[in-house]
């Protein structure tokens, strides 16, 4: 059954209130839950993203654990918290007592102390600090190594490659960075050795510093009886040279939007989706087509005994849809076999009057094994397709990470491409509701930082996805699934209102990086915009109402039309992001989204006129989902805006669209 709480959250509970406290001037949020620390903010300024404790296991899982609290003492500045912590799966099983103190000062306190219950591989265990990008990316940092040497530097603005043994910032004992003019904070680690990635490599919307250096070897086995310690410990010192510093006011509850002033509008990105490789119905193709895409993603396995025939419905399908083919062609792990029977299909698959128009969009050239598309890949592949008037892409089909990583070793085969592409999801490092928005915040950073070095080149996101597709960092076959379980690709929430929201700040910061194409999710199913209407699979984990689209798909069919793309500016992107839709004469249409699960009330400057309102939120949705054509049937809300004076409330997670003639 599709409850409140999935078609919102997408989860069978509301997640859980987190507990606020303060240390003197630093309010901080604790979640009961997990252990976990979030948001360390002085004023409105964002010190700390993040404290947890992590345990990964040879594949780079997280071991979830149970939590037994044993003290909670909180007082006006100060604080204490005492709890017990298991992790058990798979064989995995360990235990540790956490222990938090914050003092009128500011600074506060962590410390584990933990004992392994049965031997077993691990990739880590212990303190994870998470470092906001907003606040430290080009912040002036210092750092003093276990030799006792300091450091002095700034924290990378692009986005920095993780390749192991080279970080900037690396053997630490001790991290502070610059908050603000005259302030700083200062980390100590006891127990581990420390270093720090830069997480907005699969965009995470932090800096990461953790405990055991990538450089040693992992997994590791861990013994029965194997301690592990270690503490963190904040806390802020002034400058004495400074004269203080202007501290950022609290975030305010009321949002303002912006649209661009001067009307300045650009051409809008493509918009596709992946092929699920199931076959569709006449309505689910009239759906579809409805959004009026650019491209539809199928990957081209060559290795695979039924590329041939998987491609050709997948020819089949484009001609459905009315679309053109972004095709992901991987190749073997050796050689070029498959490439000249590809040729020869793509031939006899060109549309137009007399066939002179190839099916396929672009090509994204991949090999099996390979991090990114290497030059040696890329020519084979130009050398067998060729010709067909269709350019070629070089990347990853991994995270950014990868793409990232081999351009910095002179691995990516760039010089020879027409287009540069990779693949985003947001739950690499985190997978609870508030991490997964903040990754919105660093998707854009990805995109600015490809341009550094992709030459001028096209830049495309595909696909987008809100679950990893596959593990690429395993280092050993994956735990059998459970029959009650979901497949780890597959994430409830894709069916929620959550997801819609997530997607048009997706938009937002993709679109205002300056992408040139991006392909989401996939047409039908669990990874889906909807849910097919002979779907048998969903259950009790994933309730979606046979034949109902998914809330996502009403954000992608209010990009469908004549429109140009037109920036708005948000006082608070981490709750608030809008887009702009300029089309013909005065014509407007202005899509936002609540990235909060609480409601919050916007204020709107450059939107003077009539406008009429249509929400997607949990109160009319029901109503939608099942016939969407009645969401832009509604009447809507008519409002006349006034600068500066008109307010507009809007739920948790809903969605609004706004149009005005």
């Amino acid at each position: 059954m599709l409850t409140d709480e999935y078609l919102m959250y997408g989860a069978a509970i509301k997640p859980a209130a987190l507990v606020t406290l303060r240390a003197g001037p630093v309010r901080l949020s604790y979640d009961a839950g997990t252990g976990s620390l979030r948001w360390f903010k002085r004023g409105g300024t964002e010190i700390i993203r993040g404290i947890y404790f992590a345990l990964r296991d040879r594949n780079w899982g997280t071991v979830p654990g149970r939590l037994s609290e044993r003290e909670r003492t909180i007082g006006k500045d100060t604080f204490r918290l005492e709890f017990e912590c298991e992790h058990r799966q798979a064989g995995i099983h360990f235990a540790w007592r956490g222990l938090i103190e914050g003092w009128p000062d500011g600074s506060v306190r962590y410390a584990c102390d933990g004992v392994v219950r049965g031997t077993f591989l691990k990739n880590r265990i212990g303190f994870c600090v998470l470092h906001p990008i907003r606040e430290c990316a080009g912040a002036r940092a210092r750092q003093i190594r276990t030799s006792g040497e300091v450091i002095e530097g700034t924290l990378p603005r692009t986005i920095e490659p993780q390749i192991f043994g080279k970080a900037s910032f690396q053997d630490l004992r001790a991290l502070a960075h610059e908050v603000e003019p005259g302030l700083w904070a200062e980390l100590t680690f006891a127990g581990e050795v420390f270093e720090m990635e830069d997480q907005r490599n699969w965009t995470d919307a932090s800096f990461k510093t953790y405990g055991t250096p990538l450089a040693r070897p992992f997994p590791v086995e861990v013994k029965s009886g194997e301690r592990v310690r270690q503490a963190i410990s904040l806390r802020l010192i002034q400058d004495p040279r400074s004269r203080g510093m202007a501290t950022r006011h609290e975030d305010t509850e009321l949002v303002t939007l912006e649209w661009s002033r001067g009307g300045e509008s650009r051409r809008m990105p493509e918009l596709g989706l992946g092929l699920a490789g199931e076959s569709l119905s006449e309505r689910e193709i009239e759906r579809i087509r409805a959004l009026r895409l650019s491209h539809a993603r199928h990957d081209v396995r060559l290795a695979q005994g039924s590329w041939v025939q998987d491609l050709e419905r997948a020819v089949e399908q484009s001609r459905q849809l009315g679309v053109s083919l972004e095709l992901a062609v991987h190749l073997p792990r050796t050689g070029a076999s498959g490439l000249p029977a590809l040729r020869e299909l793509l031939e006899r698959s060109s549309v137009g009057s007399n066939g002179t128009r190839s099916i396929a969009r672009r090509i994204l050239v991949v090999r099996e094994g390979e991090a990114a598309t290497t030059a040696e890949s890329l020519v084979l592949a130009r050398a067998a397709l060729g010709g067909l008037g269709v350019p070629f892409g070089a990347g990853s089909d991994r995270n950014f990470c990868e793409l990232n990583r081999e351009q910095a070793l002179g691995q990516l085969g760039c010089e020879g491409a027409d287009c540069v592409f990779w693949s985003i999801n947001p739950q690499v490092h985190a997978v609870d509701a508030w991490s997964v928005m903040e990754t919105l915040e660093a998707q854009g950073e990805t995109v600015r930082t490809a341009r550094a070095f992709a030459g001028g080149r096209p830049l495309m996101v595909s696909p987008v996805t809100l679950k990893q597709r596959f593990n690429p960092v395993a280092t050993g076959p994956e735990p059998e699934l459970t029959p009650e379980a979901l497949p780890p690709q597959v994430d409830p929430r894709q069916l929620s209102l959550f997801a819609a929201a997530w997607t048009v700040g997706s938009l937002c910061t993709l679109a205002e990086a300056g992408v040139a194409s991006i392909t989401y999710f996939e047409t039908v199913g669990w990874r889906g915009i909807m849910a097919q209407a002979r779907d048998a699979r969903n259950g009790a984990l994933f309730p979606a109402e046979p034949g109902m689209v998914f809330p996502v798909y009403l954000v992608l069919r209010a990009l469908c039309g004549s429109w140009r793309w037109v920036s708005i500016s948000s006082s608070d992107p981490r709750r608030m992001l809008a887009f702009g839709l300029q089309g013909n004469g005065s014509r407007r249409r202005l899509v936002l989204a609540n990235l909060t699960e609480q409601p919050l009330e916007i204020q709107g400057h450059g939107l003077d006129g009539a406008w009429c309102a249509r929400y997607l939120d949990l109160q009319n949705s029901r109503r939608v989902l099942q016939e969407p054509a009645t969401f832009w049937a509604m009447a809507g809300k008519a409002m006349e805006v006034r600068e500066g004076k008109t307010r507009l409330k809007l739920p948790g997670y809903a969605v609004a669209v706004m149009d005005s003639d």
